[in-house]
């Protein structure tokens, strides 16, 4: 009887020391899962951010997309009329000869200055 009182005294005595190596095992881990959620939720927040941003740049990104494109049509057009009016100048100064051919070529440059700065004064609106 006295040998099972001690045996049964040390088989109690192992069972708490497990029941308090378990409670510490499962406090650490615990705490170890605690941390990993909070930098989840950290890299979760900040993925969200980037995503945020990304679109924020995206539309930006198309915006001036866009904004390339139409001044490069608006560039092209203007380059059509600068070559028609060159065009228009060469026929003219053909048919003319002397001291009219140098008048015309002042005034087709004083045309093609005003033209461009007319186009730049716009440009500087957009």
């Amino acid at each position: 009887m006295q040998n099972l009182e001690i045996e049964l005294q040390a088989q109690l005595s192992t069972k708490n020391s497990l029941e308090n190596s378990l409670a510490e095992t499962e406090s650490r881990y615990g705490c170890l899962l605690q941390q990993i959620q909070g930098q989840i939720n950290s890299v979760e927040e900040e993925l969200a951010s980037i995503r945020c941003e990304m679109e924020s740049q995206n539309q930006e990104y198309k915006m001036l997309l866009g904004i390339k494109t139409r001044l490069e049509q608006e560039i092209a057009q203007y380059r059509a009329l600068l070559q028609e009016g060159q065009q228009d100048i060469v026929t003219s100064q053909g048919a003319l000869q002397g001291g009219v051919i140098s008048s015309h070529s002042y005034s087709s440059n004083s045309y093609s200055h005003g033209q461009s700065g007319d186009k730049t004064g716009q440009s500087r609106v957009c």
